[in-house]
């Protein structure tokens, strides 16, 4: 019976949501093995004055420990 191991990141972008979602699994590659499953758990985006627009994702990634 396989199990899985499952942590949470934010990942951030000031283009758009799926680049988020690239920016967190490229970091977690870069230490996680075994990356079976990203789940969005919740996508906010915060506007600033001297930044159109930042875009946040709270990341949940499973993976074979």
């Amino acid at each position: 019976m396989p199990v899985y191991k499952s942590i949470q990141l934010v990942g951030t972008s000031d283009k758009n949501w799926a680049d988020a979602v690239k920016n967190c699994y490229d970091e977690a590659k870069k230490t996680l093995r075994g990356i079976r499953v990203i789940e969005i758990l919740k996508s906010d985006v915060k506007v600033k004055e001297d930044v159109d627009k930042l875009i946040y994702k709270n990341i949940r990634f499973e993976y074979f420990i």
